[in-house]
């Protein structure tokens, strides 16, 4: 394990950790820190919802984005069965892939992935969630880099619930909070595609980068960028 590249992986998340208005971005970062020692090309987080149905909570990429929500929608895929069972789930090569997952597996080989590795996301021993990270190339996922995964996705759990004591009803509540700013990121992006004639992973890129600069939580940004929209075509 390169040792100096997780130090500077965990060391961005944590610094995410101290603020806990910033979920939204702060779990981009973490996706994005954890793919960048991972060598993988997107990762996302799939949770719970109200219902009880898996929901996108958070993406590296567009590209995530659409892998995470394709699972949800299917009941099917590394994310779907790492919370069912509450243990982490790999599959190296594309034909491992779409033996398991016959669906999801051609939507992984369309866009191109190879290699998946899902980790649950846990609270006080409840599974609320997965983590899914997604790989171009077959090379498998070692023990050392399953270990900092599932690391990883506690760590997204830490960020969403933040500190304190939860009881279930909070928990939930938590969560929906977070899938609602979800929404308006999604919205953002849309907004930003059709504006600058632009795709959706530049959208995507693009959004987060500009909240960064702008020192803004992305929820908050994304909101702003929905409402701009809201009143140019309403004037």
């Amino acid at each position: 394990m390169d040792t100096n590249g997780a130090a500077h992986a965990l060391a961005r998340v944590s610094a995410e950790l101290t603020d806990g208005h910033n979920v939204a971005g702060g779990l981009v970062v973490l996706l994005r820190s954890c793919g960048a020692f991972l060598d993988t090309q997107a990762t996302g987080i799939l949770v719970e919802n109200s219902r009880g149905a898996l929901e996108l909570l958070g993406a590296s990429s567009h590209e995530a984005t659409e892998l995470e929500v394709l699972q949800a929608q299917l009941d099917e895929g590394p994310c779907v069965d790492a919370h069912a069972s509450g243990e982490g789930v790999q599959a190296a090569g594309l034909q491992e892939c779409l033996t398991r997952w016959p669906r999801f597996g051609q939507a992984l080989e369309k866009s191109g992935f190879a290699s998946v590795h899902a980790s649950p996301v846990r609270w006080q021993g409840a599974v609320i969630g997965a983590m899914g990270a997604f790989r171009k190339s077959d090379r498998p996922f070692a023990q050392d880099e399953q270990l900092f995964a599932q690391a990883f996705a506690d760590l997204a759990s830490v960020m969403i619930v933040s500190t304190g004591e939860l009881s279930a009803d909070d928990l939930r509540g938590r969560l929906d909070e977070t899938l609602a700013s979800r929404i308006a990121i999604e919205q953002a992006k849309g907004v930003l595609a059709e504006r600058r004639d632009i795709s959706m992973a530049q959208a995507h890129e693009q959004l987060v980068d500009e909240a960064s600069a702008a020192g803004r939580p992305l929820a908050e940004w994304a909101a702003s960028v929905v409402s701009d929209a809201h009143r140019r075509y309403s004037t």
